[in-house]
């Protein structure tokens, strides 16, 4: 199994499905609640990490590995994507090649070099291979990565040379060294995987981030320093290379959008549609620039957390173009070599019956069409896909949000409907929402009756509400005299974040009504006892002259029984 371009960290990883449903190739995988990323299936356009909204998503640092470079006295050597300009704004790359330097680099370099020769190589391409057409541009890693995986049956129309990365990485090589680390830097993930690509691995030993280029200089304290403004010399079209439409004008083609032999477009969905077109034979253009992502690289995963948005970067790119020193051209006698090939990378999908599909949907209530609500909340744009999903692997059954609401409801109906105690839901207006059975019964009505009315409908004395509403605080164990005929024993609690108030409450009249009745007994068998004392006084006084001292003991124990009396009536 390949190592993963992109990882998740499952403390942040929260069962939302989103990078799910920005998947376009749905490369994720979800187990056990977490998103896992399936390198076998990703094509590396890092649209998980961008639409992340708990940055649960990330990749591999390439820094540590440059650092320990750095450390053993390795030359480093920096190729630095035509982008850098929209990241570090600077006007000059020798401000950027001096911060470089200042971390450890040996050296650095614009990999436009490579791109102004790339470009070229395209136009030689289509002119040379008119059978071919349409030629599909494969600058893109991502764009490689798609057609390898998912159109392999493309795989002729893709232009057989390598990406500005590696020819410039090749050149840098020749001109360095076999012992050089070449590194390169820029906006695209996607080169993290395509340095280890069997096809033109060995050349470029770690691809870093724009975003980890600042995290580090950061660190380091190191700023760029501007230098003293130069004289601008004829701009340089492989400078234009991030850009829609870069690649045809370094390559000196047109980049007339109209121009029906030539298309640009950038984009995911964009560029699997006309991979569409070009598989159904739709397409005569001549050449095809394709770009993952949307405007270009200056729009690439790592320039996400820059302020402004693509037309900024655009902006950036131009003023840099018409302002920089020029470089030295490569002479075509100079040029590294750019072929490369491509493999059949496509994963077989495995077939299931229709029963397996329809046993999936099943478990989680969809029986007819109709149950398919094809809501899209799971990832996927339709609940079978969904069950094809789960059958694969990639997905959970617990993963449609509508079945695992159903399924939520009807498990608090179940507690609703078995609580023997008396359940009472209210708004913070103190307006009846639910009635558990038991309470239907306790109060002789029905919920469809006091639905949306006050509390007062029901319980008249309802002051223990308005101080829970009020106060947050919670009413337990409090007996109340709910109205002439029901006693119960209250408690009411806030829900903290719902504004609703539930009150639980067990009937306890029949308690009260016997405790009374024993109250009443007790009280009648006091006074009773009191009146057999008095009389048992007279009686003694008219016999104490024949009684005598018999008289005194007798009254000294009716009045100890007195007493005892008294005293439990006190308790």
């Amino acid at each position: 199994m390949n190592a993963p371009a992109i990882i998740t960290n499952p403390a942040r990883c929260r069962d939302c499905y989103r990078c799910v449903r920005h998947c376009g190739v749905k490369a994720i995988r979800v187990q056990d609640g977490q998103a896992q990323v399936v390198p076998e299936l990703c094509i590396v356009c890092g649209t998980c990490i961008r639409e992340c909204p708990q940055n649960a998503k990330d990749m591999p640092s390439a820094t540590p590995e440059i650092r320990q470079a750095i450390r053993e006295g390795r030359r480093v050597i920096a190729s630095v994507a035509p982008s850098a300009p929209a990241y570090f704004n600077f006007t000059q790359f020798a401000e950027l090649e001096a911060a470089l330097k200042k971390l450890g680099f040996s050296a650095a370099e614009e990999t436009a070099q490579g791109a102004e020769i790339v470009g070229l190589a395209h136009r030689d391409y289509v002119e040379r291979m008119p059978e071919r057409r349409p030629v599909i541009t494969s600058s893109c890693p991502v764009i490689v990565n798609l057609i390898e995986k998912y159109y392999p049956d493309l795989i002729s129309h893709l232009a057989p040379i390598v990406s500005p990365m590696i020819a410039h990485g090749r050149w840098l090589a020749k001109k360095y060294g076999p012992d050089a680390m070449i590194v390169f830097i820029g906006p695209c993930i996607a080169k993290k995987m395509e340095i280890a690509d069997e096809a033109v691995a060995g050349v470029v030993s770690a691809a870093m981030t724009f975003r980890g280029l600042a995290d580090w200089m950061a660190e380091e304290q190191v700023v760029l320093a501007p230098l003293p403004p130069t004289q601008p010399a004829k701009a340089v079209d492989a400078r234009l290379f991030p850009v829609e439409g870069g690649l045809l004008a370094t390559a000196g083609l047109s980049t007339d959008l109209l121009a029906s032999e030539l298309i640009v477009a950038s984009g995911l969905e964009t560029c699997g549609n006309i991979l569409n077109d070009i598989r159904a034979g739709r397409l005569s253009a001549s050449l095809v620039e394709l770009m993952a992502c949307t405007g270009g690289c200056i729009n690439g995963p790592a320039m996400a957390d820059l302020e402004g948005g693509i037309y900024t970067a655009r902006q950036k790119i131009l003023a840099y173009l018409r302002r920089r020193p020029a470089y030295d051209a490569l002479p075509r006698s100079q040029w590294p070599d750019l072929s490369r090939d491509y493999t059949d990378k496509r994963q077989q999908a495995p077939e299931f019956s229709e029963e397996q599909i329809q046993d999936v949907l099943r478990r989680v209530n969809k029986y007819t069409p109709e149950d398919e609500l094809n809501c899209g909340a799971c990832g996927y744009p339709s609940c079978r896909e969904k069950a094809i999903a789960t059958l694969r692997g990639m997905a959970e059954v617990t993963m449609c949000i509508p079945y695992m609401r159903s399924r939520s409801e009807s498990l608090r109906q179940v507690v609703m409907d078995v609580s023997p105690n008396s359940i009472i839901i209210v708004d913070n207006h103190l307006v009846i929402q639910d009635l558990s059975p038991s309470a239907e019964r306790l109060f002789g009505c029905s919920l469809a009756d006091v639905k949306g009315r006050h509390i007062s409908r029901l319980i008249p004395l309802y002051d223990d509400f308005v101080s829970v509403s009020d106060t947050g605080k919670p009413v337990i164990g409090k007996v109340r005299r709910i109205n002439d005929k029901i006693v119960a024993e209250q408690n009411i609690v806030l829900v903290e974040g719902q504004s609703l108030l539930v009150a639980i409450m067990r009937d306890i009249t029949e308690r009260e009504s016997e405790k009374q009745k024993f109250h009443e007994l007790r009280a009648q068998t006091l006074e009773q006892t009191r009146e057999v004392v008095r009389k048992q006084m007279r009686v003694a006084h008219e016999i104490a002259h024949l009684l005598g001292e018999t008289t005194a003991e007798s009254k000294m124990i009716v009045s100890h029984l007195a007493k005892i009396l008294e005293e439990e009536e006190a308790k």
